[in-house]
């Protein structure tokens, strides 16, 4: 074993810490990698097969190392060769399944991670690589087993040694063993509402309602949070989720609350076209973040303005409140949205040093506002836990063995 020459982000006893990685030699792969799965044989470097109750299956591994300069210390990756493929098409041909593994050791937190081979065979080989996130590594420790897709569809799965046979019955015979009410709940919603919303519908549905924000300018966030909330009334889930709305002064500024999981969230609605989703006050989520973790739940939409549809939104929302000025908030007005994905996001205190401040300019009498936080896309991958592509109607599930991760 040799280090690294640069520190990173490791995960050390449910922690993270910035320390040199560990790059571990082809033997020492191979012990920790025996020591997961039994009766393996080393058919050469870098490959060993095995048998799973009736099916063979084919380990390639790699070690998971820091991405490298001038990458964030939370990304990481094995690198695959152009023997991949060949091995790959030639256990094919055999019935063999090709698992592609990476073996992650930080002093005595070892942890491997598949890679879902469907992304990287389709690649060309020379110098192609897979990725692996901080938080991935981190909710893998957690909970034994966790499972994600990035927002680049590549599939993985974070598994310790107690979880290797749980790990093969999934991959090898699409067993389920791992199962969260809050993503179920959230899954559910997300996937039976309508994914198309008009303006003057929303409000109509909202004003009907007596929805306590039916008349509030930002409509799709607040439409959201009226929908979300019905659905779990209808559905006697508010012991999954429940909307913290009975705030006092200086309490938290976030509106779920997950009574499972022993801390708090927030929903969101983000346009596609933002380089960034904006959160809640920013010394509020640092001071909060010291001591639990935080959902984000994020509504991914396009939007129409209603400045291309003559305002016909704008005109409603003024006319059913009876005010004089009928174009009031006519340049910001949205006419319709579509939704097109919904996000997780995990904050906790290892990954909010990723966070960005968002300065919200100055209130009427010039004193200036609190800033608040902000995730940049380009950061999106070490804070997602979950993600629903909602118009291809693909499931993407980041899904935990058990539900002790926080």
């Amino acid at each position: 074993m040799k280090l690294s020459n640069v520190k990173v982000d490791q995960i050390y006893h449910d922690c993270i810490i910035e320390d040199y990685g560990e790059i571990l030699t082809n033997s020492e792969l191979q012990f920790i990698i025996k020591g997961f799965f039994q009766n393996l044989s080393v058919d050469k470097k870098e490959y060993m097969y095995g048998k799973h109750r009736d099916k063979e299956y084919c380990i390639y591994y790699k070690n998971i190392s820091y991405l490298g300069n001038p990458h964030p210390k939370f990304k990481k990756r094995i690198q695959i060769s152009e023997e991949f493929k060949i091995i790959y098409e030639k256990n094919l041909k055999n019935n063999i399944t090709t698992l592609l593994i990476g073996v992650y050791k930080y002093k005595d937190n070892i942890l491997l991670c598949d890679f879902d081979t469907s992304t990287y065979v389709k690649r060309k080989m020379h110098n192609s690589s897979a990725h692996v996130y901080t938080i991935d590594l981190l909710n893998g420790e957690r909970n034994g087993l966790f499972e994600k897709k990035d927002i680049r569809g590549n599939l993985i799965t974070v598994f310790n040694k107690s979880n290797a046979i749980n790990y093969l019955d999934k991959k090898l015979y699409n067993e389920e063993n791992t199962k969260i009410e809050v993503f179920d709940t959230l899954d559910d919603f997300f996937i039976h509402m309508a994914k198309e919303w008009l303006g003057i519908e929303a409000y109509a549905d909202m004003i009907e309602h007596n929805y306590r924000n039916k008349f509030q300018p930002e409509w799709p966030g607040f439409y959201l949070e009226f929908k979300l909330e019905q659905y779990l009334i209808n559905n006697n889930k508010q012991d999954v989720i429940t909307f913290y709305q009975n705030r006092k002064k200086d309490e938290v500024d976030l509106d779920l609350e997950f009574p499972q999981l022993g801390f708090f969230g927030d929903l969101k609605a983000h346009s596609v076209t933002s380089s960034g989703i904006q959160g809640n006050d920013y010394e509020t989520i640092m001071n909060l973040l010291e001591n639990q973790s935080i959902y984000y739940i994020v509504a991914n939409h396009e939007t129409e303005k209603d400045s291309e549809h003559d305002y016909t939104v704008t005109k409603y929302w003024n006319m059913v409140q009876n005010k004089d000025n009928i174009m009031s908030y006519s340049n910001k007005m949205k006419y319709s949205v579509k939704i097109k994905s919904y996000y997780i996001l995990e904050l906790n205190k290892y990954n909010k040093q990723y966070l960005d401040v968002f300065n919200q300019g100055k209130n009427s009498d010039g004193r200036p506002r609190n800033p608040k936080i902000s995730i940049s896309m380009k950061n999106l991958n070490n804070f997602l836990v979950h993600v629903i592509d909602l118009m291809m109607k693909i499931l993407i599930r980041g899904s935990f063995l058990n539900q002790n991760s926080i």
